[in-house]
């Protein structure tokens, strides 16, 4: 018999219960081995040698469990299948903190070295000011000037289309229904072929149709020297006040950077390259309609849709941004997976719907694939229906599975995004409490 000792605790086993411990060495007489080790986690692996069974305690912490097998030298294989699920997704939870913190330290020490490396201190300093580095004044007002540039940018090009539209920028719905009905025709002979035609049916307007994207011209759509007037025409002017102010940042950034070629790596510095060309090549289309030019250049002022997409830059130092792009970087294979389902049962619905229903509502494969996709995402426009019983049991199996395959893949994604931010608030409160 061999006793245990486990901080002032005494347990008593056998030697042959004794072998379970590969760690623990057995004499051939009676003795009394000491150890400094908890309880509760001891207790578990006393009764894993009492009935040959191993269970994570609730009350113990995963990680000290785990430490405790390694210590006796107790393979974690041996835990039983209740227990799996706390075991996994504790390593999982484990190797996701390990690789976040892995990859945040790694660009620290980068720039650190770049840094280091940087003989202009004024362009560290000045850097540092355009990134948000620092949390002193200079970069705080600094990044308050910024969003406010950047939210004029968006809100200017949002409020000059209310003008637009004000000025008659939509034609009347009955001359737009004639027009586009009649492009339709010409091009194909017939509206009732194309499944790419969008129709409103209730309110009896159809757009053009055929291969264009797009509903009608951008020049409707955006504010141009054309349609515009004195009293609008100061959004124009904001517009040029933005753009000087985001082309002189992006001159500081590439004269204050400390690696070009890391600078060139990221995606939102060229997001804020595309933009800031796009917005340039609106003046040749406002160049264009001061000549009196009949240029085509609707592809650049669609574009200025792209804009929107600079309040990136505004949340790119955001922890919770961080840990929502690593997150979905970690999690690609789990959304593929969802991605696959939802393709698969659009695939698999449309198919059975075109079929069971008449063409009016169902007019191809193609458009059943738009309701397949809006039902198993829950959404339901309601702008195709299904009016057979066998075509309604089908739309009903189509939204079921739907809940179904969202419902068991997001969770995934989900976790794995609150447990890095707890960690993340956690050790943020943590390093404001040490200062």
């Amino acid at each position: 018999m061999d006793t245990l000792n486990i901080t002032g605790l005494k347990y008593i086993l056998s030697k042959d219960t004794a072998k379970k411990l590969p760690n623990l060495k057995v004499t051939s007489d009676m003795a009394e081995h000491r150890f400094e080790r908890p309880r509760q986690s001891f207790e578990a692996v006393y009764n894993y040698c009492l009935v040959g069974k191993l269970h994570i305690p609730p009350t113990v912490c995963i990680g000290e469990f785990l430490d405790e097998l390694e210590f006796w030298g107790i393979d974690v294989k041996d835990l039983e299948k209740c227990c799996h699920h706390r075991y996994v997704l504790f390593m999982r939870e484990q190797e996701n903190l390990k690789g976040f913190l892995r990859c945040t330290e790694a660009e620290d020490d980068h720039y650190q070295e770049v840094e280091k490396s940087v003989t202009n201190n004024r362009k560290s300093r000045m850097w540092k000011i355009l990134d948000n580095q620092n949390n002193d004044i200079k970069t705080k007002v600094y990044f308050a000037l910024s969003t406010v540039f950047i939210l004029l940018a968006i809100f200017g090009v949002a409020f000059s289309t209310v003008s637009v539209t004000n000025q008659g920028g939509r034609t009347d719905s009955h001359v737009s229904t004639t027009s586009s009905a009649a492009y339709t025709t010409a091009m194909y002979g017939s509206t009732e072929g194309a499944w790419m035609n969008e129709s409103l049916r209730n309110d009896s307007q159809t757009y053009a149709g055929g291969g264009k994207i797009f509903s009608n011209a951008a020049r409707d759509k955006v504010l141009t020297m054309k349609n515009s007037n004195p009293e609008n025409r100061w959004f124009l002017y904001v517009e040029h006040l933005t753009n000087v102010f985001f082309t002189a940042e992006l001159i500081l950034r590439l004269v204050c950077c400390p690696s070009l070629r890391r600078y060139f790596q990221g995606c939102l510095n060229w997001l804020d390259i595309i933009v800031l060309v796009a917005s340039y090549g609106r003046y040749i289309v406002l160049l264009a309609d001061m000549t009196g030019s009949s240029t085509t250049a609707d592809p650049l002022l669609y574009l200025q849709m792209l804009r929107v997409l600079r309040l990136l830059r505004i949340i790119e130092n955001v922890p919770a941004f961080k840990i929502l792009c690593y997150s979905v970087r970690i999690g690609r294979k789990d959304l593929m997976t969802m991605i696959l389902f939802l393709f698969m049962g659009m695939l698999l619905f449309s198919n059975f719907l075109y079929f069971v229903e008449s063409n009016e509502e169902f007019r191809s494969i193609p458009d059943a694939w738009w309701f397949s996709i809006v039902t198993m995402t829950t959404v339901g426009f309601g702008d195709m229906v299904p009016r057979t019983s066998v075509g309604r049991i089908i739309g009903a199996l189509c939204a079921l599975s739907g809940v179904l395959f969202i419902s068991l893949t997001i969770p995934i994604f989900v976790n794995t995004f609150q447990s890095l931010y707890l960690y993340a608030s956690f050790n943020s409160n943590r390093l404001q409490n040490k200062q």
